[in-house]
């Protein structure tokens, strides 16, 4: 159900015109329609985003970042560090005596595995973000030089 903006009198479906005043009412659509949501924004990728690996790698003014290329690598080769420090420190465990070994396979070992997990994924969460607000700075900075 429409009504005019101008005297507020209910609209008859597909109306040019408001019946009451006349004034047009944007050729029969509903004059309280939805507003469409907002687009997400996605920063453009420049060319020195798209800068291969080795070109970051070598790049000596430091322009272009490598962390946010390898990032994913890293957290990799982290969990498996991890894994084996918790492997080695249950099997030192069990070096000592059965039951120190049993509760690190079976308590220890595995809390330690998750909250270092937990923490190195905070740490690179939190070092993508800081490298994210530098592509987000430096897109404001350069929008306010145009």
């Amino acid at each position: 159900m429409a009504f005019c903006a101008q005297c507020g009198s209910q609209l008859t479906p597909g109306a040019a015109n408001c019946t009451a005043c006349g004034a047009a009412t944007g050729g029969g659509a509903p004059i309280a329609a939805a507003a469409p949501a907002p687009a997400r924004y996605v920063p453009p990728i420049n060319t020195q985003q798209a800068a291969s690996f080795f070109t970051s790698l070598f790049d000596l003014s430091f322009s272009t970042f490598i962390t946010p290329k390898i990032i994913k690598i890293l957290f990799v080769i982290t969990i498996v560090l991890v894994a084996l420090g918790a492997l080695g420190f249950i099997a030192t465990a069990f070096m000592s005596s059965a039951l120190y070994g049993i509760l690190a396979l079976l308590i220890v070992g595995p809390i330690f595995f998750i909250f270092e997990v937990i923490l190195a994924r905070v740490w690179m969460e939190v070092l993508i973000q800081l490298f994210r607000s530098c592509d987000y700075l430096a897109e404001i900075a350069k929008q306010g030089r145009r």
